[in-house]
């Protein structure tokens, strides 16, 4: 009698070939993963510098006595204004005091103004501007930041790449 039975079942071959597409499959979606989330935290650095630009434009908006008298004009991230003290008076704040304040609440997001030990800025990084252009009513609000990133050309160096973002705002 012969008891020999056909062959059923996987090769040694077949299991390695099987194991191999798995992992570059594996491999795959853990790239798709990866870019994905760097991807997602460009977006949240995005919507982040647009909150802070539409906030010292609202505020600007809500001062426009002191935009049409220049208190907003040449805003930087290196000229910290003194704080009022004026906003829990009695009397409240005039429109140079309220352009003070306003620019100083604005570089919050960017410097430690209250010198807080554990401060971090909302972007890394980050700086802020507003510029008049000169003999117009236009303001120039910009916001950059830095984002690290895999260098272009598969290298596999990460880089540092400053990004920004601007609006023009004629009031």
């Amino acid at each position: 009698m012969n008891n020999k039975r056909p062959y059923g079942g996987f090769t040694l071959i077949e299991l390695l070939v099987s194991v191999v597409v798995l992992a570059i499959g594996l491999l795959g979606m853990a790239g798709l993963q990866t870019t994905g989330l760097n991807t997602n935290q460009s977006a949240y650095y995005r919507s982040q510098a647009t909150v802070v630009i539409n906030d010292i434009i609202d505020r600007m908006r809500s001062n426009t006595t002191g935009v049409s008298s220049g208190f907003y004009d040449n805003i930087n991230t290196s000229n910290i204004p003194d704080d009022p003290n004026c906003i829990d008076t009695v009397n409240g704040c005039d429109a140079q005091n309220l352009a003070s304040y306003d620019i100083r609440e604005w570089l919050k997001y960017f410097v430690n103004v209250n010198n807080i030990s554990d401060f971090k800025p909302l972007l890394p990084g980050a700086t802020g501007t507003i510029t008049r252009v000169t003999g117009t009513n236009i303001y120039i609000a910009t916001v950059s930041w830095q984002e690290t990133d895999w260098s272009p050309g598969g290298t596999g160096q990460k880089v540092v790449d400053t990004k920004s973002m601007e609006i023009r705002v004629n009031f």
